[in-house]
């Protein structure tokens, strides 16, 4: 573990590619470097059981059934405010879309970690300059540390926004991607706690606004790839000025006044380095990517892209026999609104929503426009159930960025969280501050807003970005991390009472060590639930691709069936519930 004097090492629990209750469990240790940690010692929880099965036995006192939220931002240590520099009166749209956050245990001691992005600024004579980004440590339940100077996260190159993370040379430590104005950035996990820029060595010598990303394996060499979104052609030689005609006040212009970029797909080599292959997969359609999630939509065995585009229409890039990608989103349903022209989308996530098996897309949007829920026909055919489904019910005001789909009360039926702030000065007042939405779902069948009846964070305005989720403590709630521009961020802890949960985290070997692309389907109380492991989704941020599943009153796991992105299939047979698994994929 970090913060021992030995060499860093974790114990993960194998279970055999076909299992039943008569064969052994096999334990082993697997060894991710011998060096010397850089970290005092700490009080870390469940240490020397750290990546074994473990179940909760942290009690909460919120009642049954009540979902309940507490900003413990403050007493957690964290104090960070993402900047966008619109002190400095320049009105650009680069000063619309604020920073992202990432929960990611990066130093391997079984407690997540939280990174933040932090922006930029403008200086004399027009320039674009970076504000610094944070890391913070948790050292043990609720308690972080700020280490970015010493983990070495500088110098930031460029003013950024969204916050990938993911193991992508494969080494056992996350590695972290920052999208922004005028570049990316890649720092590499060096396992002792610090990172080092590999920009240059990578390949990702991008020139454009990106602002999403998500990584995937796009030609199935079991080797993870990068999709790149790209916004518009802004810059202070194409910024002009805008007039609101309604409130007379000057704001930035929206993005009908730019260019669109193309997105761009950088092939990984297997060495760490990068080649642009859009144009050889197919993906090259211009548009005014916001928001990205990289999944199996149609379980054809491999990644497809949803791509949320600002006022043009959404893509969907489905893999095709051929290897490459063909864009199908008008054909397949999900590039328009609907009143059947295009929203202003931003953050995107995806889920089986109504308990069918099949996966559904979400994506936040703009204000005078229906949230949309994509309800999953099948056969590559979808349909706009924002209204049936109650979506449309809570109005058109708010203006939606990150957002993420879990399930937040562990009634097996998945849940929307969605962090809500307009972007220049509305009509009537100028306040920007909106209230976020906790969309409850009703056994699949229909969606409620209740975050006004939660106290605290939920039924507060604020001026959200970015929204990521992940168990912070390990006590089988969902968390909730938000950030927002020009105010600190918040760490909203899940003190819902859930009475039974299971909690999966996979590992490849075969596979892409994330195992992004993965989809695991549990049977427990008489229903099916599935999970994946996805690529990119909300708004500028990375949760922990941990998944957890919500039993309701089901004390056990009739199966779990994982199937791989190498094709291999995992099945166990009647697992305790309240418990976390780690799975390795076994070797082909």
């Amino acid at each position: 573990m970090m913060g021992r004097n030995s060499c860093d090492r974790w114990t993960d629990t194998i279970h055999s590619k076909y299992w039943n209750p008569l064969l052994i469990v096999t334990v082993v240790t697997l060894i991710y470097g011998c060096q010397k940690s850089q970290f005092p010692a700490t009080s870390a929880r469940n240490d020397s059981e750290s990546a074994k099965v473990t179940a909760s036995t942290q009690t909460v006192s919120s009642p049954a059934n009540k979902i309940n939220f507490v900003d413990i931002t403050e007493s957690a240590g964290v104090l960070w405010v993402g900047r966008n520099g619109e002190e400095s009166g320049h009105f650009s749209i680069l000063e619309t879309f604020g920073a992202g956050c990432a929960i990611e245990d990066y130093d391997r001691d079984d407690k997540l970690d939280l990174f933040f992005a932090g922006g930029g600024k403008f200086g004399q004579n027009e320039t674009i300059l970076p504000v610094p980004m944070a890391l913070y440590r948790q050292i043990f339940d609720w308690k972080f540390v700020l280490v970015t100077e010493a983990a070495k996260l500088h110098p930031i190159q460029h003013y950024h926004h969204g916050t990938w993370t993911v193991d992508f040379d494969e080494d056992g430590f996350p590695d972290l991607l920052l999208t922004g104005w005028n570049g990316l950035q890649l720092f590499h996990n060096q396992g002792d706690g610090t990172f080092a820029d590999v920009t240059n060595q990578s390949g990702f010598l991008d020139p454009l606004w990106s602002v999403a990303a998500g990584w995937g394996d796009f030609n199935r060499d079991q080797v993870l790839d990068l999709f790149v979104g790209h916004y518009v052609d802004w810059s202070f030689q194409n910024n002009p000025t805008c007039i609101d005609s309604k409130t007379e006040l000057r704001n930035p212009c929206d993005p009908n006044q730019f260019h669109g970029l193309p997105c761009t797909v950088y092939l990984g080599n297997g060495d760490g380095t990068f080649r642009d292959a859009s144009t050889e997969l197919g993906v090259h359609e211009i548009g005014k990517a916001l928001g990205v999630v990289i999944v199996d939509l149609n379980l054809d065995g491999q990644s497809d892209i949803y791509v949320a585009n600002d006022a043009v229409p959404n893509q969907l890039y489905l893999s095709q026999p051929s290897g490459n990608y063909k864009e199908v989103g008008i054909e397949c349903g999900v590039a328009l609104g609907e009143s059947g022209s295009s929203d202003a989308s931003m953050g995107v996530d995806v889920a089986d929503l109504d308990g069918d098996g099949k996966l559904d897309l979400w994506v936040a949007n703009y204000e005078d426009q229906t949230f949309a829920l994509y309800r999953n026909l099948g056969n590559d055919a979808f349909t706009h159930a924002s209204r049936s489904m109650g979506i449309t019910a809570v109005g058109a005001f708010a203006v939606g960025f990150g957002t993420v789909i879990f399930d937040a009360d562990g009634d097996g039926y998945s849940d929307i969280f969605c962090a809500n702030g307009h972007v220049w000065a509305p009509h009537p007042t100028p306040d920007r501050r909106q209230f976020p939405y906790l969309f409850l779902n009703d056994r699949g069948k229909r969606f409620r807003n209740i975050a006004p009846q939660v106290a605290g964070y939920l039924s507060q305005r604020h001026l959200g970005r970015g929204a990521a989720v992940g168990d912070l403590d390990g006590n089988g709630t969902p968390d909730l991390v938000v950030t927002h521009t020009n105010e600190p961020v918040a760490i909203l802890r899940n003190t819902t009472h859930i009475a039974n949960w299971i909690s999966i985290r996979l590992i490849g070997r075969t596979s892409p060590r994330s195992a992004i692309g993965a989809r695991v389907t549990i049977r427990a109380g008489g229903r099916e639930q599935i999970g994946i492991v996805k690529g990119g989704a909300s708004y500028l941020s990375t949760s922990d691709r941990t998944i957890y599943f919500g039993l309701g009153q089901a004390t056990s796991v009739d199966s779990i069936t994982v199937d791989w992105p190498s094709g291999q299939t995992t099945v166990l047979k009647q697992m305790a519930s309240n418990q976390r698994l780690t799975l390795i994929e076994a070797n082909d």
